[in-house]
């Protein structure tokens, strides 16, 4: 089984609960606010090391408690933190309004993410076949295409998570092996609007093939996901475990465990499969990484 290195964001989630999303200019009283581990780097890299992967994460945190706390949250879930850097700055954060409903809004301050360099991946050891590398857009995107240039170099596989979405050159997509968007994320990349249903998101999911990668995951919240590699394509249903409590996570959820599946040999169709399962259950709880305890680890994929 390989390993799952990831290179992305690290946060302090700062969330407050309410009985409505505000509207423009309005204030509100919240019921509640917590503070919890978050950033879609650190997210996934969670998600992956419950998903059964042996996890190691790569990113930057201030100098500050803050640091040093997510640090040892982060290496709580199972994740390898030895390459977290502590940079002279403070560390990112997230501000999480969260509804009664479990729908949220997020503002970022990046922080001591935008010091994460394209000189990320020299420290890991033995990086290369069998271990999957997973982005996302929320450090610099040169960090971004220097970690893809050094894992394909290496043999291993890419799974570029497009959120925020960038503007990614086609030479670095032509090195990704999976591409990872939502709806909205889909149409902002291909420069078309968002698919309203599965079928129009297989179709833009064939469009944005077209740009290099070698396969691509479109989500579409309830309504599931599709995936496409170009010759074999599948649409995989939501999950329904539950009533949702908190969204927040719930696709980083989703990419770490599709991550950790690919790391343990298992097909793209089955992998985006328990990927789907995993961003079902981290609705069920409250907070992003601290809903990943319940995600139940992989089985060993079967000898194909």
């Amino acid at each position: 089984m390989g390993r799952v290195i990831v290179v992305g964001s690290i946060n302090q989630d700062v969330t407050v609960q309410v009985d409505r999303l505000p509207e423009r200019g309005e204030t509100l009283t919240g019921r509640s606010v917590t503070h919890r581990l978050g950033g879609k780097g650190a997210n996934q890299a969670a998600a992956a090391a419950h998903g059964g992967a042996e996890t190691l994460f790569v990113g930057a945190v201030g100098g500050d408690a803050s640091g040093a706390a997510l640090r040892e949250e982060l290496a709580s879930h199972g994740v390898d933190v030895s390459h977290l850097a502590d940079a002279d700055t403070t560390t990112g954060t997230a501000f999480i309004t969260v509804s009664a409903d479990g729908e949220n809004t997020i503002v970022l301050e990046v922080g001591a993410n935008g010091l994460v360099g394209g000189d990320a991946l020299d420290a890991v050891e033995g990086l290369g076949a069998g271990d999957v590398l997973v982005l996302q857009g929320e450090v610099p995107p040169a960090a971004n295409a220097a970690a893809v240039a050094a894992a394909k170099a290496a043999g291993a596989r890419v799974v570029l998570n497009l959120a925020p979405v960038y503007d990614v050159a086609d030479e670095v997509l032509a090195d990704v092996d999976v591409l990872v968007v939502n709806e909205t994320e889909a149409g902002l990349t291909a420069g078309a609007p968002a698919p309203a249903g599965p079928q129009e998101a297989l179709d833009l999911a064939a469009t944005l093939i077209g740009r290099g990668p070698a396969a691509v995951l479109i989500t579409l919240g309830k309504q599931g996901s599709v995936w496409t590699d170009g010759d074999e394509s599948g649409a995989v249903p939501a999950i329904d475990l539950g009533p949702v409590v908190d969204t927040t996570g719930a696709g980083d959820a989703s990419v770490g465990v599709l991550a950790a599946a690919l790391a343990a040999g298992y097909p793209l169709g089955e992998a985006v499969g328990a990927g789907m399962r995993a961003g079902s259950t981290a609705v069920l709880g409250a907070g992003a990484a601290s809903s990943y305890r319940a995600i139940e680890p992989l089985e060993p994929a079967p000898a194909r």
